[in-house]
């Protein structure tokens, strides 16, 4: 486990991919989008045998160009990436299974069965808070499947479907039978009084909004710069003739859905789908700590596809739902435009900053240890500087209290009074826990020392980004 919520997966999967690769930045980044490619692809296989080849062939490009979907995936912030695969494909072998034993007896399908549970189980060890998918999935299952199930349940696939998903999350139940059920004893909190932001961050989700200014910057951030490349250009001329889109027309299609219900009511999977969101939400909006961020509501993708595209191929006009589905489509490849003009206009913000290349390059000796005491700094830099071997240490923990412990205080005098020591953080109106530069600032004063600042990093833009200290009598 890397957090009591996290597994090891991504990291087993990385290993051989670093190995043969290196560490740079296409060895990080290509891995996931190639993930949330394939998730397209059997997303399309899935939908198929679901809802048919027009909702398909709807929701599959209404994914591949949803910003939400791309963005968090390709950055796979949160991360997301895996979790998106496992639920898709882990539903893809399930419908295979039903399909083939609704055609009769087939020992065989029970393969499918098995890798349906696994990847289950895999998912919820990669990331405890796939629960709120099983939990959309089970209460979708059993309000809309139930006649299904109870004709598939028996012993024998009881078994096998038990015996998959321990098998899938057996390092997570392992580590809570080591750490009695630390995985919901420490994150399983409720609340209420955030569902309301929550569910506005739900809509700016849904609507590509909610990851700009986040993952790019806006315009109205200093410094933009000219694009240089082709497609920085291209996005910025069709931004420039479309009026900037950052939202697109996805929440008034949904809302639009809802009143077709006639048409869809049939629709198993357009039922399935909108019971999913509907359980799958509430279960991280009642969460504490989680839900109100675009990379917990995109777990809920693809459904959210797959119920619009059902409810469009159920039209009786097919022409009209394939030209909405086409306009749908084109106006998501607009708001991705954008994005890429504001990633080359304006450049990213906060802990994705490009300034991390150029901070990273400050550094070449491997003997003299840097300190970093801000969040969003020491992975970074020791993902990039694994050649050389630079030593690395955390320096918030003892200043993120007023009242330090007796070893958070002889943790301070090693920072401060050990011999060339360089420390790096954010500038400040940057840091992700501004309390800890004035407590550090402080205990250095009371050790007849003050900060003294050797450089200022910027990023691509000229905009200050990090900052190289020390401390001097």
């Amino acid at each position: 486990m890397v957090m009591t919520y996290l597994g090891t997966l991504k990291t087993l999967l990385y290993l051989p991919i670093l190995a043969l690769f290196g560490q740079n930045i296409w060895s990080l980044r290509l891995p996931m989008v190639l993930v949330g490619g394939l998730t397209i692809l059997i997303f399309f296989s899935l939908a198929r045998r679901t809802a048919g080849l027009a909702a398909a062939l709807l929701g599959a490009f209404m994914l591949a160009s949803d910003a939400s979907f791309i963005l968090t995936d390709t950055f796979d912030w949160g991360p997301v990436a895996l979790e998106h695969f496992l639920l898709v494909t882990g539903c893809f072998f399930l419908v295979k299974f039903a399909q083939a034993r609704g055609a009769g007896p087939c020992p065989a399908s029970n393969w499918n069965l098995f890798l349906g549970f696994f990847l289950f189980g895999l998912a919820l060890w990669n990331k405890a808070i796939f629960i709120w998918a099983l939990a959309g999935l089970s209460c979708g299952a059993i309000v809309v499947l139930w006649p299904e199930i109870r004709r598939l349940l028996r012993p024998a696939t009881a078994a096998i479907a038990c015996f998959a998903f321990l098998a899938g999350a057996l390092p997570l139940v392992i580590y809570n039978v080591h750490h009695p059920n630390v995985t919901l004893g420490s994150n399983v909190h409720f609340e209420t009084d955030a569902v309301p932001r929550k569910f506005h961050m739900l809509q700016g989700t849904l609507d590509g909004s909610a990851l700009f200014g986040f993952l790019s910057g806006l315009d109205d951030q200093p410094n933009p710069k000219a694009a240089v490349s082709l497609r920085g250009r291209a996005a910025e001329w069709i931004g420039a003739h479309t009026g900037r889109p950052r939202h697109d027309a996805m929440l008034y299609a949904y809302a639009l859905a809802l009143l077709l219900v006639p048409w869809w009511w049939k629709r198993r999977t357009a039922r399935f789908s909108l019971v999913f969101m509907v359980v799958a939400w509430l279960a991280m909006a009642i969460t504490r700590g989680a839900g109100g961020a675009a990379h917990h509501a995109v777990l809920l993708w693809p459904f959210p596809q797959l119920f619009l595209a059902t409810a469009l191929a159920s039209l009786p006009w097919r022409k009209v739902a394939m030209i909405a589905g086409a306009a749908l489509v084109a106006i998501n490849l607009l708001v991705v435009s954008q994005a890429i003009a504001d990633f080359e206009r304006n450049g990213a913000p906060f802990g994705f900053s490009d300034a991390i290349f150029p901070l990273a390059a400050e550094f070449t000796d491997p003997a003299r240890p840097v300190i970093t005491v801000d969040w969003g700094i020491v992975d970074a830099l020791g993902f990039l500087d694994h050649a050389r071997g630079l030593t690395l240490r955390l320096g918030d923990p003892p200043f993120n209290t007023d009242s330090p412990s007796e070893q958070d205080r002889k943790s301070i005098d090693w920072l401060l009074l050990s011999d060339d020591l360089i420390f790096v953080t954010h500038v400040p109106g940057l840091e992700n826990f501004p309390e800890v530069r004035p407590r550090l600032d402080r205990a250095a004063a009371d050790r007849g020392l003050h900060r003294e600042v050797v450089k200022i990093v910027p990023d691509s833009n000229g905009r200050p980004v990090f900052e190289i200290f020390r401390f001097v009598k």
